[in-house]
C-alpha cells in the first residue's frame, strides 16, 4: 500500500511504503522530498540516476539547465534522505522543447527516470503529477512527451496507463499527448531527415546537446574511436532548442553523420561505431 502526502507547495512530498516480511507483516516509512530546482540548488542534484559530481557531464548539465528556467524549463527530482536523488522529470513549455515535435501551448517531457531499486513505490506517478498539475496551472492545452522502446528514452506503457494516448508513431519512436484542452490540435513530429545530411555531407560529423550529462563523454569515446580509425571528426554543439528541432531524429539530441549519411540517430559504444564505420568502409 502507498501512501502519499501532498503540500499546497509541490516543492515538498511525502510518501509511507508499506511493505510484506517474509516474517510477517512489516512497515517501512520512506520519506520523499520533490525538489523544485532553481539557479542556486541545480548544481547539487543527480541526473538520470547518477550523483551529483564533478564530471563534464554534470557540469554542463548543471549549466544547461540554468540557462533554460527562463525559457519555461522546469526539473524536478525525487530525493530519499537514506539514498539520495532516486528520480527526476524534466519538461519545457512546446516552443521551447529540445525535442522536434511542434507542440504549441503544450508542456513536452524530455524526460522521466526512476532508480531501478525505487520503481513501483509511485515515483513516476508523483513526478508526472506534478507535470500534470503544472499543465493545469499554466493552463496548457495538456503534456506530450517521446518515447522509445530502447534503452535511451522512458517507455511508452508508463504514460499510457496514466491517460496517455499516441499520436504519431516513428519507430522506435513514439509522440503520446495526454490533453487537456480536449478541442486542442495534436501535437506533431516535425523530423526532416535531408536538411543537416545536406548540410554535413563531407567527412564525419557528431552533432551534441548538454541535455544529457552522458553526452561529453560519448563524444569523447566516439571521437577517440574516429581518429584511431584515421578520420577527423567535427563537433558541432547544439546550443538551442530550435537547433535541436532541426535534427534528423526524434531523439533530439544526438547524432552522427557520415558523407552525408546519418549513421547513428542516439548514442552508442565506441565498438558500435568502429564497426558502423567499417562496414561502410
Amino acid at each position: 500500500m502507498l501512501a502519499a502526502v501532498y503540500s499546497n507547495d509541490l516543492a515538498l512530498m511525502a510518501c509511507a511504503l508499506m511493505q510484506q516480511g517474509k516474517t510477517g507483516r512489516r512497515i517501512m516509512i520512506r520519506e520523499y522530498e520533490l525538489v523544485d530546482t532553481n539557479a542556486d540548488n541545480i548544481g547539487a542534484c543527480g541526473f538520470c540516476g547518477y550523483k551529483a559530481g564533478r564530471s563534464e557531464g554534470h557540469h554542463r548539465k548543471s549549466n544547461w539547465v540554468r540557462e533554460r528556467y527562463a525559457e519555461g524549463l522546469r526539473f524536478r527530482v525525487i530525493r530519499s534522505p537514506e539514498f539520495g536523488d532516486v528520480g527526476m522529470i524534466e519538461y519545457a513549455v512546446g516552443n521551447h522543447t529540445w525535442r522536434p515535435v511542434e507542440a504549441e501551448g503544450y508542456l513536452v517531457i524530455h524526460c522521466l527516470m526512476v532508480n531501478g531499486k525505487h520503481k513501483g513505490n509511485g515515483v513516476g506517478a508523483l513526478l508526472l503529477d506534478s507535470c500534470l498539475q503544472d499543465a493545469e496551472r499554466r493552463k496548457s492545452r495538456g503534456v506530450a512527451v517521446v518515447t522509445s522502446s530502447d534503452s535511451f528514452m522512458a517507455g511508452s506503457d508508463f504514460f499510457i496507463k496514466a491517460g496517455f494516448i499516441p499520436v504519431e508513431s516513428s519507430p522506435p519512436y513514439d509522440l503520446l499527448v495526454r490533453k487537456l484542452d480536449k478541442t486542442a490540435p495534436n501535437p506533431y513530429l516535425i523530423v526532416d531527415r535531408q536538411r543537416l545530411l545536406k548540410r554535413y555531407n563531407e567527412g564525419l560529423t557528431i552533432l551534441a546537446a548538454d541535455q544529457c550529462p552522458m553526452v561529453p563523454k560519448w563524444v569523447e569515446e566516439i571521437t577517440e574511436a574516429a581518429r584511431d580509425l584515421g578520420l577527423k571528426p567535427i563537433v558541432v554543439p547544439i546550443r538551442s532548442a530550435g537547433a535541436s528541432r532541426e535534427l534528423p531524429t526524434p531523439y533530439g539530441m544526438f547524432s552522427i553523420i557520415y558523407n552525408g549519411r546519418l549513421i547513428a540517430e542516439r548514442p552508442v559504444s565506441a565498438r558500435r561505431f568502429t564497426n558502423i564505420i567499417s562496414k561502410l568502409a
